[in-house]
């Protein structure tokens, strides 16, 4: 009866250790997630300052050229864009460095590193690729918001295109990853996405289409196009 007694006692305290165990693998699993969520949202000074110099001059050249436009609307989306702009290239989809660039000089690593795939699908439609898809959504819909000349098809899915062709070509010039045609059909199979969620709420009148200067004054799209631009600087030049 004893060893009955001492034998249930010991599996019981199996049973403690392996859920203890179990409890802080799940602790560290959300510490990690924590940690990641916090290493990509978090913003460092020099993007800060390029956010003010950037945003705030554009706000005055708006402002100048339509006084009437809703200026805390507008505000709101050219924050939006160059937050998200920052994120994808800097957080996610790893855009070269001037200091990469040195780490890989140091190693004695080449700087041009091509690893291409131009086979498409040739996985299907996995987690990769959707996630690619989704990362795309938010551009194909604060664009229209900024300007309404991209409410046209062919100009959304253009800069959803010509952004995806720049970083997959920027990424022939890293280490660990590779050109993928699948990138870019997701990608801009997000740009559209993106461009549907806010057709749907703009019918809605959950959004409005963005600004145009003037009649004549087609110079508001090309604020995207700056805004890419000096995101790709800002991170290029990271050192």
């Amino acid at each position: 009866m004893l060893l009955r007694t001492a034998g249930a006692g010991v599996a019981l305290t199996d049973k403690w250790v392996t859920m203890l165990k179990i409890m802080e693998d799940i602790v560290e699993i959300q510490l990690s997630l924590f940690e990641a969520f916090i290493d990509l949202i978090c913003i460092d000074l020099r993007f800060v300052i390029g956010g003010v110099l950037l945003i705030g001059g554009t706000m005055y050249w708006l402002c100048k050229k339509n006084k009437s436009i809703a200026k805390f609307r507008m505000a709101i989306t050219l924050i939006a864009l160059y937050y998200y702009l920052w994120v994808v290239l800097n957080r996610i989809v790893g855009f070269p460095t001037v200091k990469e660039f040195i780490r890989l000089s140091a190693l004695g690593e080449s700087l041009f590193n091509p690893n291409i795939n131009l086979i498409p699908l040739v996985n299907g439609l996995n987690l990769e690729f959707i996630f690619n898809v989704f990362c795309f959504i938010p551009l194909g819909f604060l664009c229209p918001v900024l300007s309404k000349l991209y409410e046209q098809w062919e100009k959304i899915l253009l800069i959803g295109l010509g952004l995806s062709l720049v970083i997959e070509i920027s990424q022939l010039f890293t280490l660990y990853r590779a050109t993928d045609i699948n990138d870019l059909i997701a990608n801009v199979l997000g740009t559209a996405l993106g461009y549907l969620c806010f057709k749907f709420a703009n019918k809605f009148r959950v959004v409005k289409s963005g600004v145009q200067v003037s009649s004549d004054d087609k110079s508001a799209c090309y604020l995207p196009i700056i805004y890419i631009l000096s995101n790709m600087l800002l991170v290029l030049t990271q050192y």
